[in-house]
C-alpha cells in the first residue's frame, strides 16, 4: 500500500487504487474524535508518543474490565524505537490520559500477542523472536519490563522490523482444552506447544503447512558488472479454528484464496500432522485462468449453525474500467464435504466488491452476509473527482429459513464517504458491529457530518429497512478516524474506541467513550 504514495496522484490508476484501499480500511471500522453529548457516553482521551500503530482491548488483570494495549513508534529513521503502552480501566470506566505503563519493546521481537502463559488468571504480553518465545510477566497488577524466556523454537519470523511489530493471535486455546497454547509458524509448518503435566510448554503438535513463496530481482538493470538485488517473500496462510465435520471438535483450517486445507482435531486432542482434506474451489472460468484474472477470497464460517464449516468464495472480475462483476459462490458444509460446484451463486453486475463481512445482523441466530460495493465507470470517476465523495452500498443478504440467501440483497444502505486524495487525513466513521442499546441487534454508526457521529439502531420491525430512519443518538465528533465497538466494561452495551492513523496531528491519540446505557 505504501507504494501508492510513489505514484502520480493525478493518474486514474492511482485513484482507483486509493479507492480499493479506502474500502478495505472502512471494513476495519472507521470513526472520529468524539465528545459525549447528553450524558450518553463518558469520554476519556488517551495519548502516546509519536505514531500509534496498533491497539488491542483485553482484560489483562482479570478484574472484569477490558484494558487497552497500544503499540506505537517513537523517533525517526534510523533511530526509531518500538514501544508498548498499557492503560488500565478504572472501576468507574475511565482511563488515565497518559499510559499507566510504557516501555521500549525488545529489539529482537518479531510478533506480539497477549495470553495466559504463566498459568494464572492474568494475561502476559508474549512475543516471538527468531529462536524463542518470551514474555513480560504480570505481577501485582503491573508488568515487569524485563522479559522472561518461555521456550525455544525456530519461527518463520527471523528478522524483526525496526519500525513495527504485528499483533498476531498465536497465543490461544488451539486444542480447545480451556488453556492457552502457543502456535509458532515456521518454514516447515505450524508447531503448537501445550503444557505437559509439569506445566511446561513441551508437548509439541506439528502440522505440515505449505508456505507460499515469491522470489524476484529488485532491479531491472542488467550489466556485466552489476548483480541485481534479490527479494524473497514467505507467506504463512490464514488459520481458522472451526468444526469442519460436526464432531464437536474444532478443526484447524488454513485458507488461501481459493483453497482450504483441513487438519482434523483428533480424539486425543491433537491435530493431524498431514492434511486430511485439500479443497480447491474451482470458480474461475477457463479464460480467467488463461489470462490470470479474477481476484478470489474465501471466507469460512458455520453460517447455519449445523456444526459444519461452510465456505463463501468471492470472485471479483473486471475488464478495464467497465464490466465489473462480483460473484459470491456458497459451498455448504456436509458430511461428505463440499460439493464440486457451488450450492448457490449470487452475482452482482457492474460493481467492485470489497471484503465480505459475516454477521447476525437481525438476531435470528443465522449468519448474514454484508457485501460492500461501489460502481465504477468513467462517469462515476469524474463525479468522484468533482464532489470528492464515493458512494458505497452495503448490501445485506439475510439467511432464510429455506437454507438460502436471496439473489438480491434484502437491504442496501448507501453511505457517501468524503475522500482526501492526499492521503493525509482519515476517512469518515463507520461501524456495523455495535449494539448500543443492548437489544442484541446490530446498530449502524456513521459520520453524518464532519463534526457529528450518528447511531442508527437496528430495527427488526422496519419492514423495508434494517436500521431506524432517524439516528437514536448524535455525538459531536471530528468524524474522521478508525472505530471499534467492544463492550469494555461487560454491561451489555457497546462502547467506542477511536484512533487516527492518517491524521498527522492526532496519530498518537486514542479516544474511549463508555456507553451509559441511555440510548433507546
Amino acid at each position: 500500500m505504501n507504494r501508492l504514495n510513489q505514484r502520480n496522484l493525478s493518474s486514474p490508476d492511482h485513484r482507483i487504487g486509493v479507492l480499493a484501499v479506502i474500502i478495505c480500511v472502512l471494513l476495519m471500522g472507521l470513526t472520529a474524535r468524539v465528545q459525549a453529548d447528553d450524558g450518553e457516553f463518558v469520554l476519556s482521551r488517551l495519548s502516546v508518543a509519536d505514531e500509534l500503530q496498533d491497539i488491542q482491548t483485553e482484560d489483562l488483570n482479570a478484574d472484569g474490565l477490558k484494558d487497552i494495549l497500544v503499540l506505537h513508534r517513537k523517533g525517526l529513521a534510523p533511530d526509531e524505537t518500538r514501544w508498548v503502552s498499557i492503560f488500565w480501566q478504572r472501576a468507574d470506566g475511565g482511563f488515565s490520559t497518559a499510559a499507566d505503563q510504557s516501555w521500549e519493546l525488545d529489539t529482537a521481537a518479531t510478533v506480539l500477542d497477549i495470553g495466559d502463559v504463566a498459568g494464572d488468571s492474568g494475561k502476559e504480553i508474549c512475543y516471538l523472536t527468531a529462536g524463542e518465545v518470551r514474555y513480560y510477566p504480570l505481577t501485582a497488577g503491573a508488568y515487569g519490563i524485563e522479559s522472561v524466556p518461555l521456550l525455544s523454537a525456530k519461527a518463520l519470523t527471523v528478522f524483526p522490523s525496526r519500525r513495527r511489530v504485528p499483533l498476531i493471535n498465536f497465543v490461544r486455546d488451539w486444542n480447545d482444552d480451556g488453556a492457552d497454547d502457543i502456535g509458532i509458524p515456521g518454514f516447515r509448518g505450524l508447531s503448537i506447544y501445550s503444557r505437559d503435566r509439569q506445566g511446561t510448554f513441551s508437548a509439541e503438535n506439528k502440522l505440515l503447512v505449505e508456505l507460499h513463496t515469491g522470489v524476484s530481482r529488485v532491479s531491472a538493470e542488467d550489466q556485466d558488472d552489476f548483480t541485481a538485488g534479490l527479494s524473497a517473500q514467505f507467506t504463512f496462510p490464514d488459520i481458522r479454528l472451526i468444526d469442519y465435520d460436526s464432531d464437536g471438535r474444532k478443526d484447524l483450517l488454513t485458507v488461501t484464496e481459493d483453497r482450504v486445507i483441513v487438519y482434523r482435531h483428533n480424539e486425543d486432542g491433537r491435530f493431524s500432522e498431514q492434511a486430511a482434506q485439500n479443497v480447491f474451489f474451482d470458480v474461475r472460468t477457463q479464460q480467467e485462468k488463461i489470462e490470470g484474472k479474477g481476484e478470489i477470497e474465501t471466507v469460512v464460517n458455520d453460517l447455519d449453525n449445523d456444526g459444519y464449516a461452510d465456505a463463501v468464495v468471492i470472485k471479483q472480475t473486471s475488464q478495464g474500467l467497465s464490466n465489473f462483476r462480483g460473484v459470491m459462490n456458497l459451498f455448504w458444509g456436509k458430511p461428505e464435504g463440499y460439493s464440486a460446484t457451488p450450492d448457490q451463486v449470487i452475482i452482482s453486475e457492474g460493481t467492485a466488491s470489497a471484503q465480505l463481512l459475516i454477521r447476525d445482523v437481525n438476531g435470528d441466530g443465522r449468519k448474514d452476509l454484508i457485501l460492500p460495493s461501489y460502481k465504477i465507470s468513467i462517469t462515476s470517476i469524474i463525479r468522484w473527482l468533482i464532489t470528492r465523495k464515493i458512494p458505497v452500498n452495503f448490501n445485506i443478504f439475510l439467511l432464510q429459513e429455506n437454507h438460502r440467501y436471496p439473489e438480491r440483497p434484502d437491504f442496501t444502505k448507501e453511505v457517501k464517504f468524503k475522500i482526501d486524495w492526499s492521503g493525509e487525513s482519515d476517512t469518515q466513521a463507520m461501524d456495523l458491529d455495535g449494539d448500543y442499546n443492548g437489544d442484541n441487534y446490530k446498530d449502524f454508526v456513521f459520520a453524518t457530518a464532519e463534526d457529528e457521529l450518528s447511531i442508527y439502531l437496528g430495527d427488526p420491525e422496519g419492514g423495508d429497512r434494517l436500521f431506524s430512519r432517524k439516528p437514536a443518538a448524535r455525538v459531536t465528533a471530528d468524524a474522521f478516524g478508525r472505530l471499534s465497538s467492544p463492550d469494555l466494561n461487560g454491561d451489555g452495551y457497546s462502547d467506542m474506541i477511536i484512533y487516527y492513523p492518517q491524521s498527522k496531528e492526532r496519530k498518537g491519540i486514542v479516544e474511549v467513550l463508555i456507553n451509559q446505557g441511555k440510548i433507546k
